[in-house]
């Protein structure tokens, strides 16, 4: 008697737990929460277009900005074929498409905050740890959508500018 072990955890209590929609760009992973995923899409590359230096799409009448995050990463990929995989993120009154390489699913994932450098990114919110080891960046969407949205409210501004 008298012998055995102790063991003692220490959990922060800023966790949390968050269903996270996993997808892939290029060889990255990345976790969008499921409550800001509104519908994922395929859609062709003739169906991108340009509106004032930007990239939109038409989704049932309403023009949506379109945000390459291998581009906004800066993640090199290799884009094939005709088509794009689309994940429509926000709400019912903004919106904003996020362009990806593949789908991957649902996973419940800790988040867990940043420091450091990453704390200053745009559109990170915190990092989760898969069961798999790899490391995922948890995407911030109300920066993303701020982001998107300011792009538009940017080429209104020139549009307004030009005709004065």
């Amino acid at each position: 008697m008298g012998k055995g072990s102790s063991f003692t955890i220490k959990l922060p209590l800023t966790l949390a737990i968050i269903q996270g929609m996993l997808v892939r760009v290029g060889k990255e992973i990345y976790a969008i929460p499921v409550s800001s995923v509104i519908e994922s899409l395929r859609l062709k590359t003739s169906d991108i277009k340009m509106l004032d230096h930007y990239e939109v799409f038409d989704l049932r009448d309403d023009v949506l900005s379109l945000i390459r995050l291998d581009r906004l990463f800066q993640i090199e990929t290799e884009q094939k074929g005709n088509y794009h995989f689309i994940i429509v993120v926000g709400s019912e009154d903004k919106k904003v498409g996020l362009m990806i390489d593949s789908l991957i699913g649902e996973e419940d994932v800790v988040i867990k905050p940043l420091k450091d450098r990453y704390t200053n990114s745009p559109g990170i919110a915190g990092a989760t740890i898969l069961g798999d080891g790899t490391v995922s960046l948890i995407l911030d969407v109300g920066q993303l959508l701020d982001y998107g949205l300011k792009s538009g409210m940017d080429e209104r501004k020139e549009r307004e500018m030009a005709f004065r």
